[in-house]
């Protein structure tokens, strides 16, 4: 029964992911024209993502899954997505799910799992666009990615990524103990 509900998990928040990135991301970016206003809407992303981990319990790979299909289905169907993201997202979500779901024991049993959630997701913004600079630096110089996008957007918005991605773990914190009394 469990692996039915983490296979309906893993395809319910990578659709929930598409529609965030959909009309949440993309949207303000085609209606304004400014590249990187989609870190201001981080923390939605960080509310579904700390919900997806809490509900995983710890169980490895869930969430790594999760990001792999919601590539594979942003790839085909999203025109901004492109196959350096597609390597870079699953990647920061490899690196979270090896090093949070190893410790997730330690905080469950401390009962700290609200530490856990905006841990997760302040580690996950932080180390995310630092991929992203790295396999962008592929297709373009490393000097251009670095001037050009790298340091004009994330010096301003990383300050922004970190507060929200404390607020979306301790907002996914709240809507999964809710859910969790209702089941």
């Amino acid at each position: 029964m469990k692996n039915s509900r983490d296979i309906t998990l893993i395809v319910v928040f990578a659709v929930l992911d598409l529609v965030l990135m959909v009309l949440i991301a993309q949207v303000p970016q085609l209606i304004t024209g400014i590249f990187g206003i989609t870190y201001v809407f981080t923390i939605f992303y960080a509310i579904s993502s700390s919900i997806a981990l809490l509900m995983y319990e710890g169980r490895r790979w869930r969430r790594f899954t999760q990001s792999l299909l919601f590539s594979l289905i942003a790839l085909f169907l999203v025109a901004a997505w492109t196959p350096i993201t597609a390597i870079a997202f699953p990647l920061s979500y490899f690196i979270l799910d090896v090093i949070f779901n190893s410790v997730y024991g330690f905080f469950k049993e401390k009962n700290k799992l609200i530490w856990w959630a905006i841990l997760s997701q302040v580690v996950y913004w932080i180390i995310s666009p630092l991929w992203l600079l790295l396999f962008t630096s592929f297709s373009f110089s490393f000097q251009a990615v670095l001037t050009n996008w790298f340091i004009p957007i994330f010096s301003v918005m990383l300050p922004i990524m970190i507060i929200e991605a404390v607020a979306g773990g301790y907002i996914g914190y709240k809507i999964y103990r809710r859910v969790e009394k209702l089941a």
